[in-house]
């Protein structure tokens, strides 16, 4: 959607406190309905919704909430994109868990990480091999991504599904997933992220 005409001190002070809120809800895995009444809440809170009302109605406000800051949330808290100077936390990056997952010899390309999904290229200094991960509600896009990366590679592209603290992966929806990836003939695990104090700036 157009971005509203809001200063830029004001939209900066705006974003950085809804991320602060967001930062402690574990907002990707709230249900529709939770998240609208968020949208409500942050309409009234002074320090959101106050600071808006000289430049949107109360429908406007929800819908720029909605449709522009948390939905970059995602990408920001992987510290990707120009949001995530925004949030005070993020998740631990590919380059923590894609060792774990191919070897202590693999490392990730950092040039090559980009988005929908959030994808890379890692490599053992001879092979290179593609890894995109989300969560579990994304895994029809993943296979998706990873079996139109498949056609043009040598190597099994890597589906990598995570998991928060709070929100486990279950044992029976794991088992279903490492099916339907060996169907296409791909690769899949499963690893559990952490939250890190984003560096201050």
């Amino acid at each position: 959607m157009p971005e509203p005409s809001v200063p830029e001190k004001v939209r900066a002070e705006v974003i950085r406190e809804l991320y602060r809120q967001v930062d402690m809800l574990d907002w990707e895995e709230l249900p529709v309905r939770a998240k609208t009444a968020y949208y409500t809440r942050w309409v009234e809170d002074d320090a959101i919704g106050g600071m808006l009302a000289d430049y949107m109605t109360s429908e406007g406000m929800r819908v720029w909430l909605k449709d522009v800051p948390l939905k970059e949330y995602a990408r920001a808290v992987e510290s990707f994109g120009s949001y995530a100077q925004y949030v005070s936390k993020h998740l631990t990056p590919p380059s923590e868990f894609v060792p774990l997952i191919l070897g202590a010899g693999w490392r990730v390309r950092p040039e090559t990480i980009r988005e929908k999904p959030m994808h890379c290229k890692a490599t053992d200094g001879s092979r290179e091999r593609y890894v995109c991960w989300g969560r579990v509600r994304n895994f029809r896009d993943l296979v998706w991504a990873a079996l139109n990366e498949a056609v043009d590679s040598a190597e099994r592209p890597l589906i990598v599904v995570y998991a928060t603290d709070a929100v486990p992966i279950d044992v029976e929806r794991s088992e279903r997933f490492r099916r339907i990836a060996e169907h296409c003939g791909l690769d899949v695990d499963f690893v559990r992220r952490q939250w890190l104090a984003a560096a201050a700036g």
